[in-house]
């Protein structure tokens, strides 16, 4: 009895450590509860919804001895995580965090007084290893570290001609498109710069001329359009590693023509009005 007494304890000691109330079962609707650790303890219950597994920012905090403090509603939220401050609105599929965007599709969650966030979002923000099971989520939390940002990230961390001709192919191509697709096409753009077939800019890529024009707005002008907000949060996503169509080098919007990806390419991923092609394995 002393045993399991002790054991108990150290349950509980472990428990008040990750900041998280005991592993009970707790209904949340539309989400199943499942548990989580942090560095091997059991530490807080997660919750997963749509496929996607939601964490506690509380126990994420208390791991690392950040101050969290956060109000908000299922409409936005605004979160300072120590130093960091952490902004999300409703169905615009990313947080901004100090100026750099975090890809979110699946939004949070909020249950009493804590905000959880997926686990993808929460292993950017805290620089931390995650993995995911059909049992539940698993933090490393050993070397974590906030992510920094600044205003001025994206000038002073990626080539200028970069970010310009990636914001403005992303507008003229998927600017009526959701936001999964507009990320689509950046990470064709992308994949064609890591390619050996293509060019090795994203200038180069997106005035490419070898064979026929590879992109319509070069020829009509579009390209030359300012790009909205959205368009410039998908290239800030997708240089940060978001990506919805993972390696495919082409798209086409099917109502003006797709005999020739069809018959020579692999579909892979159809988003809104576009078809998403990888090469066909020789």
């Amino acid at each position: 009895m002393r045993k399991r007494g002790f054991a108990a304890l150290l349950l509980a000691l472990a428990l008040l450590l990750c900041g998280a109330a005991p592993a009970e079962r707790e209904s949340v609707p539309g989400a199943e509860s499942v548990p989580m650790k942090i560095d091997a303890l059991l530490c807080a219950r997660a919750f997963r919804r749509d496929g996607q597994i939601f964490v506690p920012l509380r126990a994420l905090c208390a791991a690392c001895s950040c101050e969290l403090s956060w109000s908000g509603d299922e409409d936005g939220f605004e979160a300072r995580i120590g130093p960091l401050a952490v902004r999300g609105e409703k169905d615009r599929g990313y947080f901004v965090a100090d100026g750099r965007y975090v890809w979110a599709p699946g939004g949070w969650m909020i249950r009493g007084e804590d905000l959880y966030l997926p686990v993808p979002a929460a292993q950017k923000l805290f620089g931390a290893e995650a993995v995911t099971d059909a049992e539940g989520v698993a933090f490393h939390m050993r070397g974590a570290q906030l992510l920094r940002g600044g205003e001025d990230y994206y000038a002073l961390n990626f080539p200028a001609d970069d970010f310009y001709w990636l914001t403005h192919i992303i507008h003229a191509e998927a600017g009526i498109e959701p936001l999964e697709g507009k990320i689509g096409v950046g990470n064709v753009v992308m994949n064609r710069v890591k390619s050996t077939i293509f060019p090795d800019t994203v200038f180069e890529v997106v005035y490419d001329t070898e064979h026929v024009i590879q992109f319509e707005p070069i020829a009509v002008g579009a390209i030359h359009e300012d790009p909205d907000e959205e368009s410039v949060a998908a290239a800030c996503l997708v240089l940060e590693g978001a990506n919805t169509v993972g390696d495919c080098l082409y798209f086409v919007n099917p109502s003006f023509g797709s005999a020739w990806f069809d018959a020579t390419l692999k579909l892979e991923k159809v988003i809104g009005r576009h078809n998403f092609y990888t090469q066909k394995d020789e």
